[in-house]
């Protein structure tokens, strides 16, 4: 019964998709061209201070970036994987985003506004995220970011697919049937 029931757990384990949850970044790994005002961490929940992704007021000088880590990996999940946090939120603060596992390989995950508070992977990046770089897209005005957040956990595996869940669960049945027989011999 007890190897039943670690098949079990190990199926929902499998069946599990990232977990949604709420965390921030936890460090800032480089910035580029960056000007604080505030706080000047865009760490940790929102406290009204952070980065402008320019070297100085608006139009920036030189346009910057800045990236950040997660000590926590974010996974790909249902709906919005990331939320920004940006206080002046207009359509002509632009930026790139993109993600990486190892801080070397970047994917980008789109061109985004400031507008756009909320940020799905969509498939694009299927490991775990342990970096994220905003780079300023716009030579006019600055993004101003206070707080970067995860909305889900990366839990290390894939959800299969309907496919090898049928070959999942045969194989299960094979490895059950062989324990009862097993069982029953040497009983």
């Amino acid at each position: 019964m007890k190897r039943i029931m670690t098949s079990a757990a190990l199926l929902a384990a499998l069946a599990a998709g990232p977990a949604q949850a709420s965390f921030f970044a936890d460090s800032l790994v480089s910035a580029v061209n960056t000007t604080s005002f505030g706080s000047g961490l865009v760490t940790g929940a929102p406290d009204g201070g952070g980065l402008f992704i320019g070297s100085d007021s608006d139009p920036p000088t030189f346009p910057g970036q800045f990236t950040v880590g997660f000590s926590t990996a974010l996974g790909d999940g249902a709906g919005a994987d990331l939320r920004l946090y940006e206080l002046a939120s207009s359509a002509n603060e632009t930026f790139d985003l993109f993600v990486s596992s190892d801080n070397i390989n970047f994917t980008l995950i789109g061109g985004f506004n400031a507008t756009n508070a909320f940020i799905d992977f969509n498939g694009q990046f299927a490991g775990p995220v342990s970096f994220v770089k905003i780079v300023n897209s716009s030579t006019v005005v600055s993004a101003d970011f206070d707080a970067i957040e995860g909305l889900y956990a990366f839990n290390g595996g894939a959800v299969p697919e309907p496919g090898s869940w049928a070959m999942m669960l045969a194989g299960f049945g094979l490895v059950g049937a062989a324990l009862r027989r097993r069982t029953v011999a040497i009983a």
